[in-house]
Formats: C-alpha cells, structure tokens, sequence
C-alpha cells in the first residue's frame, strides 16, 4: 500500500477565521491518535484560502477513519457546525497515492 495524501481547500465563512482556528485544533486532536494518520497541517493563503493538507499511512486508512467520523451520533451537527464557519460551495478536494 502506499501513503495517501489529501489536499483541502476553501474560503471561509466571513469573520470566521478564529472559529476556524479553534476548529482546526479540535481537528488535530481528533486525528492524534487514530491508526495510519501521519500528519495534518492548515494554513491560509494571500487570497484567504484555507489549505489542508491530511497524511496517512494508505487510503484504507483513511477511508475507515471517514466511515467511523461519518457514524457518530452527533455527524449532523458537526457538519452544521463545519458548514457555518467554512463556505463548502468553494470546497476543492485532491486525494494522491504517493510514490514509494
């Protein structure tokens, strides 16, 4: 299997930066310890854009982390909660297997 990276990238909400911020650490936090997550890191360009940049170990791994995120009780209302501080219609996604 060979790693898997992930690239997000959006505009947010407007005055939404620190929420996003706060946001983004809860993000961290969630990931530390879950099996195959190597690193994440955000960021946020000239233009306003906010970057995500998401490493795990294989596409399995990361594909069963969303399945188990995406069966909490409570999925709704951190989507509610996501969709108010990020503008998702500007949401770009790219996903790469990573040469060995």
């Amino acid at each position: 299997m060979s790693k898997y990276f992930i690239e997000v990238s959006f505009e947010l909400n407007d005055g939404q930066l620190d929420n996003w911020k706060n946001l983004s650490k809860e993000i961290n936090n969630d990931l530390t310890n879950v099996e195959g997550f190597i690193s994440r890191d955000s960021g946020i360009d000239e233009n306003n854009r906010v970057y995500c940049l998401v490493k795990w170990e294989s596409k399995a791994h990361q594909e069963k982390f969303r399945k188990q995120l995406e069966s909490r009780e409570n999925w709704n209302e951190m989507m509610n909660y996501f969709g108010s501080v990020v503008d998702v219609k500007t949401e770009k996604r790219n996903s790469v297997d990573l040469f060995e």
